[in-house]
C-alpha cells in the first residue's frame, strides 16, 4: 500500500515537470520565433532606453523584443516606441533598394497619420476640431520638458499623409529623427513596434559587413574588403546577457 502510494506522488510530480517542461518550452519558442530580438545602440532614447555613446566593444545596453507583425505596425498608438528606417540616403541606394548595413532606428511615435499637430517648447499639440491641443506626456524626456527645449520645435504646424508618423528620440539634443530630417517617416520605413526592455548585455563585434559588395567577414579579418577595398561595417550583438523583470511598453 505504500509504496502504491509513493508510485502515485512520484507519478504526479514527474507529470507536472513534464508540463512545466513543455510549457517552458513552448514559451521560450514562441518568444524566440515570434518576436525579433534588438538592443540599444547610442543614447537618442535616454532616458527611457539605455544605449551606449558610441557603438564599442564590453559596453552595457539594453535589450528586449519588438513585434515585427503587421498586426502590431497597424495598430500603433501615440508615444509607441518603434523599430524603423529612415527615408535618406542613410538607408536606401541610389535606386531606393534598402542597404545591407542599414541600422534600424529607436524612435517614439509623437504624431499619427492624418494628424495636423505642432512642437513648441518640447510640448506636443495635435490639432482637434479646429483648436491645437497639448497632449500630456507619458514619458521623461532630456532635456526634460519642462525646461522649454526648443530644439526639436516645428517652424509651423504640420499635417501628415494617411501613412506618414513622426517620430522623435527622447533624448531630443542627441536624436537624429523626424525633426533632423525634416521628413515624417512612412509606413513602409517601420520595422517593428516595442514589446519590453528584457535586460542588459554587452556589445560584441559579431562580423564585418562590405557596405558595397554586402560580403561578410569574420570579426578577424581585417578591416577592409579584399573585393571592393573599402573600410567594413562592423555588426554587433549583445552577449553576457544579464536578464531582469521585463519592462513592457
Amino acid at each position: 500500500m505504500k509504496s502504491k502510494k509513493l508510485y502515485t506522488i512520484f507519478k504526479a510530480i514527474g507529470t507536472f515537470l513534464l508540463l512545466g517542461a513543455i510549457c517552458f518550452s513552448g514559451a521560450l519558442i514562441f518568444h524566440s520565433y515570434y518576436y525579433e530580438l534588438i538592443y540599444v545602440s547610442g543614447t537618442s532614447m535616454s532616458p527611457t532606453l539605455n544605449g551606449t555613446e558610441n557603438d564599442s566593444t564590453g559596453s552595457l545596453v539594453d535589450f528586449g523584443i519588438v513585434d515585427a507583425h503587421k498586426s502590431a505596425l497597424q495598430h500603433i498608438k501615440r508615444f509607441s516606441i518603434v523599430s524603423t528606417y529612415y527615408p535618406d540616403v542613410t538607408d536606401y541606394d541610389a535606386n531606393g533598394n534598402l542597404l545591407s548595413n542599414a541600422k534600424k532606428k529607436i524612435k517614439r511615435v509623437v504624431a499619427l497619420p492624418g494628424e495636423t499637430f505642432k512642437v513648441e517648447k518640447g510640448e506636443i499639440y495635435v490639432l482637434n476640431d479646429g483648436v491645437f491641443e497639448k497632449v500630456e506626456t507619458t514619458f521623461k524626456t532630456n532635456p526634460s520638458i519642462e525646461v522649454g527645449y526648443q530644439g526639436k520645435d516645428t517652424v509651423a504646424p504640420i499635417t501628415l499623409a494617411e501613412d506618414e508618423y513622426w517620430v522623435l528620440g527622447d533624448n531630443r539634443q542627441a536624436s537624429r529623427d523626424c525633426a533632423t530630417l525634416n521628413k515624417p517617416i512612412k509606413y513602409e520605413n517601420l520595422f517593428g513596434v516595442l514589446v519590453a526592455i528584457e535586460g542588459k548585455g554587452s556589445l560584441y563585434v559579431k562580423r564585418y559587413v562590405c557596405p558595397n559588395c554586402g560580403k561578410t567577414y569574420k570579426a578577424n579579418d581585417g578591416n577592409v574588403c579584399p573585393k571592393c577595398y573599402v573600410d567594413l561595417t562592423p555588426e554587433y550583438d549583445v552577449g553576457n546577457k544579464q536578464y531582469h523583470w521585463p519592462v513592457f511598453y
